[in-house]
């Protein structure tokens, strides 16, 4: 008799215990009393999310779903349980939780919680986000949410987070555009480079290192022997970078192609100082974790916006506000500074004195003339005395005499004079 009434005893406990068990594991709990039946559910399964049992989580959100379809909760129960794929995290946690609030915003467009959807399915490519070397596709679609998230939502309050991320999300693709371009420049391809410096400077405005884009474009630019268009981004880094690194090199560079080197700009200096004091500064540990880790170091990245940037040197004053600018004395034997066997020269075009006698100029007084290549005639002269046409358009007889007259020892006289053109040009540019 003891023995049966204390098998009866353990086995009434065992069965307790194990009850609780199971309902701590996410057994759902028949509710008593008045109390509503799907806020219960809901209420259980935030518990379970909050303690990371994630699975649970969501099998008791589905069942608020599938139980009580007309419920209160069960807009708050379909975000939940996007938000427990979001939190599990990983690449098919993620994935899953961008599937899940895109069905959230399908089927409740108008809600209040839209914003938060939208801020999530961006943050599901930011958290995948690799370095600016590696592969774009994340960051760009981080980028695409982001914007899209400032367009449908501009009075979210998550407004300012959403742009920040943005910025940030930019400053690795800036930073990924901005080594290809510097590729471009020691493989000697000028065109390519400066596609992309262009590129970082249009689309990226906020780029922490706009200044080292600038001197890429600069160089590429005096390489191709367009001075007048790199003397402009040269002189942006000393009007509107006055602390960049790359300043002292870019006024040498304005000083050798004799251009104007333009003040500070009181604005962008303040700007710089203050960005300076407030720069948060990587640790040397911090520098080496961010060697081994695989996600992109955006601590560089800007806090507030910079004003956009003018793409062309036509909409700048190339003159100093206060000096005069220096220009050098054409070679000798070229007057009009114009280099006569192909490539680039420059012209120098002075404006009238005005009134007070002070000479005036304008952004447009050093101009690029692209000089046609030379063109041998038959008989090998390139002098003055070349063929010409009166004005019924036939030869004259006299020029025809004077290009057969033309000895030997004159060629080598002209060869000797473009050679000391070109020469006299070269030293000119300073290249």
């Amino acid at each position: 008799m003891r023995r049966t009434v204390g098998f009866i005893l353990s086995s009434f406990l065992i069965f307790n215990l194990l009850g609780c068990f199971l309902a701590k594991k996410g057994e759902v709990i028949t509710p008593t009393g008045n109390a509503e039946p799907d806020k219960i559910l809901y209420e259980k399964g935030l518990k379970d999310l909050e303690k990371g049992r994630f699975e649970v989580a969501r099998l008791t959100f589905q069942t608020l779903l599938n139980t009580y379809p007309d419920s209160d909760y069960k807009e708050k129960a379909k975000l939940a349980i996007a938000d427990s794929f979001f939190k599990q995290g990983g690449t098919s946690g993620l994935i899953q939780a961008e599937a899940e609030y895109k069905d959230f915003m399908t089927f409740f467009p108008t809600s209040d919680d839209a914003d938060d959807a939208q801020m999530r399915i961006a943050m599901t490519h930011y958290k995948q986000m690799e370095k600016p070397d590696r592969d774009r596709t994340q960051a760009k679609a981080a980028e695409r949410e982001f914007k899209s998230f400032i367009e449908q939502f501009p009075d979210s309050p998550l407004k300012d987070e959403a742009t920040q991320r943005l910025r940030e999300v930019q400053e690795v693709l800036a930073e990924g555009d901005l080594g290809v371009a510097r590729h471009y420049m020691i493989l000697k391809r000028y065109d390519a480079s400066i596609s992309r410096s262009r590129t970082v400077l249009k689309e990226y405005p906020d780029f922490s290192e706009q200044d080292a884009a600038l001197f890429i474009m600069g160089q590429a630019l005096e390489k191709k022997k367009q001075i007048v268009q790199a003397g402009y981004y040269y002189g942006k880094i000393v009007s509107d970078h006055p602390l960049s690194n790359f300043v002292e090199e870019a006024r040498k560079r304005l000083e050798d192609l004799n251009l104007p080197i333009p003040e500070v700009n009181p604005e962008a200096l303040a700007r710089a100082q203050a960005e300076q004091e407030n720069q948060e500064k990587n640790s040397f540990m911090g520098r080496v974790a961010n060697l081994f880790s695989k996600k992109p170091n955006v601590s560089n990245a800007r806090k507030s916006s910079r004003p956009s940037l003018d793409l062309g040197p036509e909409r700048v004053n190339l003159e100093p506000a206060n000096t005069a600018t220096k220009v050098s004395p054409p070679p000798p034997g070229n007057e009009l500074g114009v280099e006569t066997s192909g490539g680039v020269a420059v012209e120098i075009v002075n404006r009238p004195s005005d009134s007070s006698g002070t000479s005036q100029s304008s952004p447009q007084a050093a101009q690029v003339v692209p000089s046609a290549p030379d063109k041998a005639d038959p008989s090998g002269s390139n002098d003055s005395n070349s063929e010409k046409k009166d004005e019924s358009g036939v030869i004259s007889k006299e020029t025809t005499q004077a290009n057969d007259a033309a000895s030997s020892g004159q060629k080598t006289e002209q060869r000797s004079d473009k050679k000391k053109r070109k020469s006299g040009l070269r030293k000119f540019f300073r290249f």
